[in-house]
């Protein structure tokens, strides 16, 4: 699955960037954090995790 999918509809569209709006600035440790959109890994859903979003925005999931 690529990176950014978060609505399983196989396409990183808007769909995915309000969801990843929604959950951004958001923290390990905190109620409304979800894992899978800390794209980086490092606990918290900032700037690098939109940055790697960014780049997967627009393309489709394969395999």
């Amino acid at each position: 699955m690529l990176t950014g999918d978060f609505d399983g509809d196989r396409q990183v569209g808007i769909s995915d960037f309000l969801l990843f709006v929604d959950a951004f600035g958001t923290q390990r440790g905190q109620e409304k954090f979800d894992p899978k959109f800390d794209l980086d890994s490092n606990g918290r859903v900032g700037i690098p995790d939109f940055l790697i979003f960014v780049n997967a925005f627009g393309k489709p999931v394969t395999g």
